[in-house]
């Protein structure tokens, strides 16, 4: 994708012109409640409202997840689209083209062609649909009855079918009114010898239309019906679809993605869909290549786990050691799911059923178990010999892992399952490194070493929170659960001395509520800003002692007095600077300065006193 210099103005043309009510009412119910709207989280699971959306600001905050932002990070959070596509989907809303004002002449003309592709594309996929429908019976037996396939997921996938003639898609592209050229950079047909005309790259196969994850239709992939080689054909790289970015049912599975935020990684189109036919949604295939680093990344933006499901061959397993690595590098966090008894998920769902398949998924090894595994299969552990090659071929996996408490479970784990003792596998492990190797450091490390700090070590110091914030949130919940402490310092402690604005707030309207003898917090949350909404309930979740109540508000009041002094002494002291770097000075700024030192001594004598 092109770089698009997005100006601040353009974004903020988009974001006024989206309400953030508007947009977020169309993902979950929302409900006046005060200056805020409230409603159930569209992020997680909750049966109490905690999600607030603030029309005033243009802000949502969920006070169970967390989720928060402006309405452009709500789409992209929710629609999985990235900071321009999150841009695209909101100015298309509204009748703003952000490419028209963002791209130069070339650029524009780059993306009028692509746009032309995709609604060819789209065409395409419509004439393989009802071709299936009306003239691909041998297809339709092949998804229905041989695959298993309901009508539902066939059209949830827009599965099709390509004639077996010569150019009956061509034709009827042309007939439809786009030009031959179009039709070729598309991919759809290939050139005849001698650049004498044009015919079908896909002919009597079933088809599986490709869509990027805005739903768009990019490429396509093809199974023959009959023995016809290559059995499986996929679109070449076009200006719309390099397979190397996108993934197959990505579409889908980015709007099935539960809590668990996890995608299961196939390696055929089938796959995806047989899994989609049983109830399992959030699968997704990588178009018959190993995985790449590009797919890694998009991987990683919708999911927090990924799991790998491959076939169970050598070339699965090949292909499965690889997706791992690349998938490792680009930092997901990954799971291997082992099949036994069935050579690929299809298999498995037709024969066994979901459940038997997320038995497989709970039971998902790590990227070193896996690798274990394999090595464990290639050697007999119970004989000697087996014992050896298998320590010494997984010692280098080992030493992959950054955690010693990982390496050590690993070591007692295969002492214990191969009869060789933990001090021989550190010593293949650490090799001649006494200093790493735990048993060397043992039986080598004198009483003075064990009792002195060899590295010059320092603690770290754990970060001090602002006293003065803290002692105010305290003071605020000591007045909200106790009119007594209320009516103790109201007097000497109006809302307006505390510090943090938002806690001043929050004070002014718990005042109030006291003053008409109506202390109902609900009401309180109807008052206040989104950010104060927050801070409120922060508030509310401090557990407050039983014991020296009293002592511990006259404790805060004195911290918010003395963080007040200290801030009126550091802004004498700034003012005092300004004035004195003067060369000239005027009769009022003399008078200033008197004003200011008098000052400055009465706020040192308070301070000396607490």
């Amino acid at each position: 994708m092109m770089n698009m210099n997005v100006n601040e103005h353009l974004i903020d043309e988009i974001k006024s012109k989206n309400n953030i009510i508007e947009i977020i009412s169309g993902y979950t119910q929302l409900k006046q409640n005060g200056k805020n709207h409230k409603g159930l989280c569209p992020f997680h699971n909750e049966k109490t409202p905690s999600f607030i959306v603030s029309e005033d600001k243009q802000l949502y905050h969920c006070f169970g997840c967390g989720q928060a932002g402006d309405v452009i990070e709500f789409i992209s959070k929710k629609e999985n689209l990235d900071f321009i596509d999150s841009l695209k989907f909101l100015g298309n809303r509204v009748g703003i083209n952000i490419e028209e004002k963002t791209l130069n002449k070339e650029e524009k003309k780059a993306v009028e062609e692509k746009t032309k592709i995709y609604e060819l594309n789209r065409e395409a996929a419509i004439f393989y649909y009802k071709n299936l429908h009306k003239r691909g019976a041998q297809a339709l037996e092949y998804l229905s009855n041989k695959r298993g396939l309901s009508i539902e997921t066939i059209k949830k996938f827009g599965l099709g079918y390509a004639l077996n003639e010569w150019d009956a898609l061509n034709k009827y592209l042309l007939k439809k009114g786009y030009n031959q050229s179009l039709i070729y950079k598309s991919g759809l047909v290939l050139q005849k010898k001698e650049k004498k005309g044009f015919y079908d790259r896909f002919r009597n196969r079933t088809i599986f239309p490709i869509f990027n994850t805005t739903g768009k239709v990019i490429g396509f992939g093809a199974r023959a019906i009959g023995n016809e080689m290559p059995k499986y054909l996929n679109s070449p790289q076009t200006p719309v679809f390099n397979k190397s970015n996108n993934l197959f049912g990505l579409n889908i599975a980015k709007n099935e993605i539960n809590d668990n935020k996890r995608i299961i990684v196939v390696e055929g189109y089938m796959d995806v869909i047989s899994l989609y036919e049983k109830g399992i949604k959030n699968a997704v295939a990588s178009l018959g290549t190993a995985l790449t680093k590009g797919q890694g990344q998009l991987l990683k933006r919708y999911a927090d786990k990924t799991y790998i499901c491959y076939d169970s061959d050598v070339a699965g397993q090949t292909a499965t050691l690889r997706g791992l690595d690349i998938l490792t590098e680009v930092g997901c966090e990954v799971k291997v799911i082992s099949l036994k008894g069935a050579k690929d998920p299809d298999e498995l769902v037709k024969e066994h059923g979901k459940e038997a398949f997320i038995k497989y998924v709970n039971s998902a090894l790590t990227l070193v178990e896996y690798k274990i595994s394999l090595a464990k299969e290639k050697y007999n552990i119970k004989t000697t010999e087996g014992s050896i090659k298998f320590v010494q071929e997984i010692t280098p996996i080992l030493k992959n892992l950054k955690s010693p408490v990982e390496v050590d479970a690993y070591i007692s784990k295969i002492s214990s399952e191969t009869g060789i003792s933990r001090k021989a596998i550190n010593k293949e492990f650490y090799g001649n490194n006494k200093e790493k190797n735990p048993e060397s450091f043992k039986k080598y490390r004198s009483k003075k070493d064990r009792n002195n700090n060899k590295y010059n070590i320092i603690p770290e110091k754990p970060i001090k929170k602002q006293g003065y914030f803290e002692a105010e949130k305290i003071l605020l919940k000591l007045i909200i659960e106790n009119e007594h402490m209320y009516k103790e310092i109201k007097n000497n402690f109006t809302y307006d001395k505390f510090i943090s604005s938002n806690i001043k707030n929050i004070a002014k309207f718990v005042y109030r509520a006291y003053e008409t003898n109506s202390l109902d917090k609900d009401e309180i949350l109807k008052e206040l800003e989104i950010e104060e909404i927050g801070l409120f309930h922060e508030v509310n979740k401090i557990v407050l002692p039983e014991d020296n109540v009293d002592k511990m508000l006259i404790d805060c009041v004195n911290t918010i007095k003395k963080h007040r002094l200290i801030l009126e002494k550091n802004g004498i002291e700034k003012e005092l600077k300004i004035i004195e770097k003067k060369e000239k000075k005027s009769k009022e700024e003399i008078v200033r300065i008197r004003e200011l030192c008098i000052n400055y001594e009465k706020i040192l004598k308070e301070l000396k006193k607490m």
